[in-house]
């Protein structure tokens, strides 16, 4: 299979949690997909089946890989490499998603365009769900 290929499928496996988590997010898929382990376990498996395909494919791992630009963008210079990159990006800001819902399960469509912002953006969706929070999540009574 082609990176392109691989690209192409691996860019539709979170689509399905997103689609529920922002569209209907007060329904039982919902919280059984915030709640299930499964989809970590199929994005850090394809995770895992890039990066060894980046290692076979002739990628280098080198002693700078993680402490200079110039080693990192190494790491991103073949296209499995990119790939790698990016199914780990995908992962992660899905499962910062999946944190978001379960810590405002009631928030409903007012989570939503954090979530797209987190979907497209990382970061800038958790620190908008930081801010936000106190508007999300209701205040507990003692």
């Amino acid at each position: 299979m082609s990176p392109e290929t691989a690209f192409q499928i691996v860019q539709l496996l979170p689509l399905p949690l997103w689609f529920v988590w922002i569209f209907i997010p007060q329904s039982r898929a919902s919280r059984h997909l915030a709640t299930a382990e499964w989809p970590w376990v199929v994005l850090a498996s394809t995770y895992v089946a890039c990066f060894i395909t980046a290692i076979s494919a002739g990628g280098k791992i080198g002693p700078d890989s993680f402490t200079s630009l110039s080693g990192m963008m190494g790491l991103f210079a073949s296209p499995w490499g990119a790939l790698t990159g990016w199914v780990h990006y995908l992962a992660f800001d899905t499962l910062v998603a999946r944190w978001m819902v379960n810590r405002s399960p009631d928030a409903g469509y007012r989570l939503a365009p954090i979530l797209f912002a987190t979907m497209m953006f990382g970061p800038i969706g958790f620190l908008a769900f930081r801010i936000a929070r106190p508007l999300l999540v209701p205040r507990q009574r003692p």
